[in-house]
Formats: C-alpha cells, sequence, structure tokens
C-alpha cells in the first residue's frame, strides 16, 4: 500500500478520489439543480445554489499556497490534507442528510453546497499536488484520462442514484447514499501511504521522506516568488486564460438546461437526470479508455484545438435552433455533447498545465489553473441567468461560441511544450540539476 512502489496502486488513488469527487458535484451541481426545477424553482434561484457551491472551486488557489506551505512530512506531502478534506466531504453530507432542507430553503441549501464543496476543493488539491509529486512522467497521460474519467463517473452515479433516491424518498436518503460513498475511500486514504518509512497516522512513527524534505518550501517569502515566478511566464498567463473560459459551457448547463429541460421540453425531474447521468457515464468510460490515449496519439494542444472548434461549432448550432429545443432527440444530443467536451477539454489541457508546474510549488500553480477554471462555472451561471432573465435565453450560445471561436484561435497559434522543464525532470529523477538551471533552496 506504497504509492512510490506501485503504478497500479496510484491509479486506483487517482480513480477512487476523483470519483468521489463527483459525489457532492454531482449532488448540488445536477441533481438537487433538477429537485429544485421540478418543485418550480426560477433560473436564477438555481444558479445561486449551484454559484455557492462552485465558489470553494474558485478559492482554490489559497489551498494550494496552504498545503505547499504547511504539511506532516512523517505522514507524507499530500496525505494529510486528504484525509481531512474526505472527513470533512463525509460530515457536511451527514448533516445535510439531518437538516434535510426543502426546496423554499434556498440560503440552507447553498450553505451546505458550499460546505460540502468546499472539502471537495480541499481534497481535489491536494490529490493534484499527490498527482504532480509521486507520478512519472510517462504516466501522467494516461493518469489524466483516469482523473476526469473517474470524476464524471463519480457525477453520473450520484445524478442517476441521488436523482432516483432524491424523487423517491426525499433529499435526506441522496445525502446518507453519498456519504456512504465518501466514507469507504476516506477508509482507503487512511489505509495508503506515499512513500516508503512514513506512518498512516501522526502516533504511527513515521519518517518524513528525503524527497519530500528536499522540495518542502518552510518559509513564506520563497513559496510566493517562486509561485509568482512560475505564474507570470508568458505561457502560464496564456494558460490560464484557457483554463478561465473552457468551464463556461458547463456553467451555462448547470444553471440553465434544468429548466430548459423541465419548463421547456415539458422533462420530468427524473427523464433529465437519468439523460445526464448516463451521458457522463459513457464519457467517464471513455475518457478512462479511449479519451487519454487518444491524447497522447493527437498530442494534448491539438487535441485541445479540435474540442475548441466543435464546442464553437456546436453552440452556434443550439443557438440558432431556437424553435426547435422542445424537441427531445435535439435536447438529448445537446446535453451529451456539453458532458462530451467538458470532460474531453479537461483530458486535453490538464497534462499541458502539469508540464508547466514546478514541483516546489506544484500544489499552488497547479490549484491556481484549476482555480481559474473554476471561475469559469459561476461565470456561466451567471450569463445564463442573465441572458433568460432578459427573455433571450438563445444569446447565451452565441456568446459561447464566440468565446470558444478566440479560443480555438489562440490554441492553433500558441506552442506549448511537449515536456516538464529540465528543472522538474531533475527534481522528480532526484539527480542534480545541470549549471545555469539552479534551484534554490527553499528554507
Amino acid at each position: 500500500m506504497i504509492l512510490e512502489q506501485s503504478a497500479k496502486l496510484r491509479l486506483l488513488t487517482v480513480f477512487l478520489f476523483y470519483f468521489t469527487q463527483g459525489v457532492p458535484i454531482g449532488l448540488f451541481f445536477y441533481a438537487i439543480p433538477a429537485w429544485l426545477a421540478a418543485n418550480g424553482a426560477s433560473t436564477a434561484a438555481i444558479a445561486g445554489v449551484v454559484s455557492a457551491s462552485i465558489l470553494p472551486w474558485t478559492l482554490k488557489f489559497v489551498l494550494g499556497f496552504l498545503m505547499d506551505r504547511y504539511t506532516y512530512l512523517p505522514m507524507g506531502r499530500r496525505r494529510i490534507w486528504i484525509i481531512g478534506a474526505q472527513t470533512t466531504i463525509v460530515a457536511m453530507l451527514l448533516i445535510a442528510a439531518i437538516l434535510s432542507p426543502g426546496s423554499s430553503e434556498l440560503w440552507l441549501l447553498s450553505i451546505l453546497g458550499f460546505l460540502a464543496n468546499a472539502g471537495t476543493a480541499f481534497q481535489d488539491v491536494s490529490i493534484d499536488g499527490l498527482a504532480v509529486d509521486i507520478m512519472p512522467q510517462d504516466e501522467r497521460a494516461k493518469a489524466t484520462g483516469i482523473m476526469f474519467g473517474a470524476q464524471v463517473l463519480g457525477i453520473s452515479a450520484t445524478t442517476f442514484v441521488g436523482g432516483q433516491l432524491i424523487a423517491v424518498y426525499g433529499t435526506a436518503a441522496g445525502y446518507l447514499a453519498a456519504a456512504m460513498v465518501v466514507t469507504c475511500v476516506l477508509i482507503f486514504g487512511i489505509l495508503v501511504r506515499e512513500r516508503e518509512g512514513e506512518g498512516r497516522f501522526p502516533w504511527s512513527g513515521g519518517e518524513a521522506h528525503h524527497r519530500n524534505m528536499a522540495v518542502q518550501i518552510e518559509a513564506w517569502p520563497p513559496l510566493l516568488i517562486n509561485s509568482a515566478k512560475a505564474m507570470l511566464a508568458p505561457l502560464s498567463i496564456v494558460a490560464l486564460v484557457i483554463f478561465l473560459v473552457r468551464t463556461l459551457p458547463s456553467g451555462v448547463a448547470e444553471a440553465y438546461h434544468p429548466v430548459l429541460a423541465t419548463g421547456i421540453g415539458g422533462w420530468g425531474q427524473a427523464e433529465y437526470t437519468n439523460t445526464i447521468s448516463t451521458a457522463q457515464f459513457v464519457v467517464g468510460i471513455f475518457a478512462m479508455t479511449i479519451g487519454g490515449w487518444l491524447g497522447t496519439k493527437l498530442g494534448a494542444q491539438r487535441a485541445g484545438l479540435i474540442m475548441c472548434v466543435l464546442i464553437c461549432l456546436c453552440a452556434l448550432g443550439f443557438g440558432l435552433s431556437r424553435d426547435y429545443w422542445s424537441n427531445p432527440v435535439l435536447l438529448t444530443l445537446y446535453f451529451w455533447q456539453v458532458e462530451f467536451f467538458a470532460t474531453m477539454m479537461a483530458v486535453a489541457f490538464i497534462p499541458i498545465a502539469m508540464r508547466l508546474c514546478d514541483p516546489r510549488v506544484a500544489a499552488t500553480q497547479f490549484t491556481l489553473y484549476m482555480a481559474a477554471s473554476n471561475v469559469g462555472r459561476p461565470l456561466g451561471n451567471s450569463l445564463a441567468a442573465g441572458t433568460d432573465a432578459m427573455g433571450s435565453p438563445h444569446l447565451m450560445y452565441f456568446v459561447l461560441a464566440g468565446v470558444f471561436a478566440v479560443l480555438s484561435l489562440i490554441m492553433w497559434r500558441v506552442r506549448f511544450p511537449m515536456r516538464a522543464s529540465k528543472v522538474v525532470e531533475n527534481i522528480e529523477k532526484e539527480e542534480p540539476v545541470t549549471a545555469g538551471t539552479p534551484v534554490p533552496k527553499m528554507n
């Protein structure tokens, strides 16, 4: 059960924890919004709950700084954070089950969504940092497919099972089932260790690994300086822009598509959640089995460019077909493509982000990319709420088409690195860094 010694265990760990991330997301981004829509909530009300749930994800850059600066090395560089975050998720889901707020208690739903996703955001940052820390270069493309495939599977399973339980037994049943799943993965996180000699608990007598001691930053100034240097590099700024806008379609979907399906399409709550969960399940399987391989075959940047062009065309076509939005076939096809492209965009772009990361500030730098990505979701929520309130919801799809047209041009013109920097590779291999690329002392 030592991650450094087993590729299969590393990939299994990534799968399980990313699957867990899908549980609160599936509840508060899909199942609960569908339940609210079925009970007559407006687009603005649903957008408020979803935006509160998304908010912790937009603040992930703060978590990255904390995790790079503070940890308990005798348990590994990331494990103490992983276990704490997982415990927080379980506690919030149990509290939600006990309180079981109704569809009119939007403030309480927003608070619960915020707190559950705060724990999930902590877990996400710590797992991402662990992946950058412990996975060799040639394993990362495969891991990326597993990461987002597993997350989508978790979202799919929670959207489907949670949607069914909520429709039949009420929201408490959905929260309790979710808490049970997260608890099982929490136990797994307690059992595994990152490297040889580390302890499972603070009282287990573990020792800090020399690799972690070499890269651990023990003061704020070098952490802030090295993070700033990494993030202000020109390619890093371009990557931030890309991650900022790539989740706009998901934000629009989370806020508007429940209303579109139940209000204009005439669907029931279960019909909508079943469609979304089925699409997520198929996309998740595709990402884990073919997506990572396809991204490696095409190249991450080329795959990202293709995704951007296709998203632009689909959004433009859907906006132009407003008169046919009540057609169930059209709605189903569009809902499916949103899930597919959202996942495959992540599969394409995450390896690029990993290559740009310096392991000394890996959690901070990677988290800043992910935080920018999560800012796109509330922007999408706001876009959906604003255009729907204007009585022109088709405009949101024209905006999406324009944004991704610009993004396609950026992906066509900019060239990202094909491998990690030399400094990164030398630290990972624990080899001396050649002259001209000094690694400053971090304490």
